[in-house]
Formats: C-alpha cells, sequence, structure tokens
C-alpha cells in the first residue's frame, strides 16, 4: 500500500511539472510597445524679437535666434505676423531627437520700421 501511494504521489508531481513546462512554452509574447509621436517639439528660428503665435500663446525670439517649443498633439498651426502657417509643411527636417526645424519667415518692411 504504501509503494502504491509513493508512485500515486510521483505521478501527480510529474503532472504538474509538465504541464507547467507547456504553459510556459505557449505563453505568449510581451507585445511590441512603439510611441505614435512623430514630432516631440519645434525648434523655432527667426531673428531676435520676432514674435509668433503657438498654442494661444505669443512667443518671442531670444537673442539667440531660437526658441524650442514642445509638441501638444492637437496645434497643427503657428501664426506669424497675422498668418496661419503650417507646423507640418512636408519640407522641414526633423533631427534625431525629432524637433522639427521650422525657420520664421521675416517681417514685412515699410518705410524701415517692421509691422508688429
Amino acid at each position: 500500500m504504501l509503494v502504491a501511494a509513493a508512485v500515486l504521489t510521483l505521478s501527480v508531481s510529474i503532472e504538474i511539472d509538465i504541464a507547467a513546462l507547456f504553459r510556459r512554452q505557449q505563453k505568449p509574447r510581451d507585445p511590441q510597445v512603439t510611441c505614435g509621436i512623430k514630432v516631440i517639439g519645434y525648434h523655432i528660428a527667426g531673428r531676435p524679437g520676432q514674435k509668433f503665435g503657438y498654442a494661444g500663446e505669443t512667443f518671442t525670439i531670444p537673442r539667440e535666434g531660437f526658441i524650442e517649443v514642445i509638441s501638444l498633439p492637437r496645434v497643427k498651426h503657428y501664426t506669424v505676423d497675422g498668418r496661419k502657417l503650417p507646423l507640418d509643411d512636408g519640407v522641414s527636417a526633423l533631427d534625431g531627437f525629432s524637433f522639427r526645424w521650422i525657420t520664421l519667415p521675416a517681417s514685412p518692411v515699410e518705410g524701415g520700421i517692421e509691422n508688429e
């Protein structure tokens, strides 16, 4: 009787280990995570003092000649001198950090005085 109990215990133990082995092999692979964000921000260059609008705010280009702003998913345009221009113009390059480089158009000049 003792031998039968030992055999039964051993067989149950083996079944459990085999079942665990099969579960490990059938485990689905971890999903591949990808980021849907293509543009992280914008590197906007212009002449110092030049103003532009982005996401409802007005920014002024500092002495360095550029400013960087973080991309907002629903914002597709910026404004300069009352004109609405696309952020993704199909021409501006992306750098290695996924910042799109944009150069502001020159402001119109009348009689040597800029319109602002």
